[in-house]
């Protein structure tokens, strides 16, 4: 009140200056005291949302108009829910075999590609695998070295049959025991070439990395080099966040409205001008005996990263069903989500008087379905609203405002 009560004060005062010159000057003529009027009004229409775009400015801005629309609109269900991980794309990473860190080479935060070291181990368990490996092997080239020499010696009748079986029964035991060798190396992370490409000389040091089984970005880490660590341990936690869950809670009176595939939109307290947009991919076949409602879960792309696993959300659902046939919804006014501009916690619309006036017209907003926004005041049906541009109107009546705030 203050400050309308200043305005009006400074307006008083600029007419009776105005007044003051005409008189004593004289050499001023009416024409010109019109035009001063015209500019204090014009000041006046600023303070109301109006603007007076120039040419150049709106050639710059390059806005586009569109006028409001009437039409039907699918029953919504407004609610909150939780972001979650893709639990599909969670993966709790550890070692498989005991052993102390050599090398830590993965960040928290960091994003890494499936197959990636994120950290080395020193294991002695896997060195003796290792060696029993190493072993298993040359016993089994020992075993079939001395079956090939007593089935030459048995064909050619110098040794008996039995001792031509007791070689093959041999060197099939030697072969079991490598193949099981063989199979614990590759439990324990390493691959066919690796196993393939040891020898008594590179043997030794069992150093075994910590591999990444997927891609995605690194959201918990819990292991320091030096620490003893037991395949137990979650050493790391990674997600893929391209696409996040949340999950909703519906009342049992509105599972009529709820159904899979149906259309979600989702808004967040940090980004109030941002809406996202996923789909009920989940209705659980439950109802909570206690609270009496149904756990649902959303998908929800998030390419740019902004939904994270934690934020509590708004989330409206559309009902396409409720515009079926016998359907007794009335159309309503609708502008397009790119028309609304939020200025603190309000909604606002541009509305184009002539193609350089525009006013800012404060509205309240109901249903959104399909990239449109009920208007349920604020505008009227032969009203033309900006739909592309409108941040750049928004900035010059900032700056209008700014300007009033210096001048008073």
């Amino acid at each position: 009140m203050t400050t309308r009560l200043g305005r009006i004060l400074a307006l008083t005062s600029i007419h009776t200056l105005v007044l003051i010159l005409t008189v004593s000057c004289g050499g001023r003529s009416d024409q010109e005291v019109v035009e001063g009027h015209e500019k204090e009004e014009g000041h006046n229409e600023a303070v109301e949302g109006l603007l007076e775009i120039s040419a150049e400015k709106i050639a710059a801005m390059q806005l586009v108009t569109t006028a409001v629309e009437e039409r039907t609109l699918p029953a919504r269900l407004d609610t909150t829910g939780q972001v979650d991980f893709d639990q599909d794309q969670l993966a709790h990473v550890s070692a498989r075999i005991p052993g102390r860190v050599h090398e830590v080479l993965a960040k928290l935060g960091a994003r890494v590609e499936q197959g990636e070291t994120l950290a080395v181990l020193d294991s002695i368990e896997l060195g003796r695998a290792e060696a029993d490996y190493l072993q298993a092997k040359a016993r089994e080239q020992l075993t079939g070295e001395n079956l090939r020499r007593a089935e030459g010696l048995y064909a050619d009748r110098i040794s008996s049959e039995q001792e031509m079986l007791s070689a093959r029964a041999a060197h099939l035991e030697a072969e079991s025991e490598l193949q099981n060798a063989h199979e614990t190396l590759h439990l324990y992370g390493m691959t066919r070439g690796q196993i393939d490409a040891l020898t008594f000389d590179n043997q030794g040091r069992s150093l075994f990395p910590i591999r990444a089984p997927i891609t995605g970005k690194i959201v918990e880490k819990h292991i320091a080099r030096g620490e003893l660590v037991p395949p137990e341990r979650v050493l790391f936690s990674i997600a893929n966040l391209e696409e996040v869950w949340i999950w909703i809670d519906v009342f049992e009176r509105d599972l009529q409205q709820v159904h899979l595939e149906d259309d979600v939109e989702v808004r967040v307290d940090a980004f109030p001008d941002s809406t996202f947009h996923g789909w009920v991919t989940y209705l659980s076949d439950q109802i909570d005996l206690e609270t009496r409602r149904v756990r649902a879960r959303i998908d929800v792309e998030n390419k740019d990263g902004r939904l994270r696993p934690g934020m509590f959300v708004r989330v409206s659902l559309s009902d396409p069903h409720s515009l079926g046939a016998g359907s007794s919804a009335a159309p309503v006014s609708t502008v397009p989500e790119s028309a609304i501009q939020r200025v603190g916690d309000s909604s606002i619309v541009f509305v184009a008087l002539s193609e350089n006036r525009f006013q800012a017209r404060p509205v309240r907003l109901g249903r959104r379905a399909g990239g449109v926004v009920e208007i349920v005041e604020g505008l009227s049906a032969e009203d033309e609203v900006v739909v592309e541009g409108g941040f750049f109107l928004k900035s010059e009546m900032s700056k209008d405002q700014l300007g009033e705030g210096d001048e008073h």
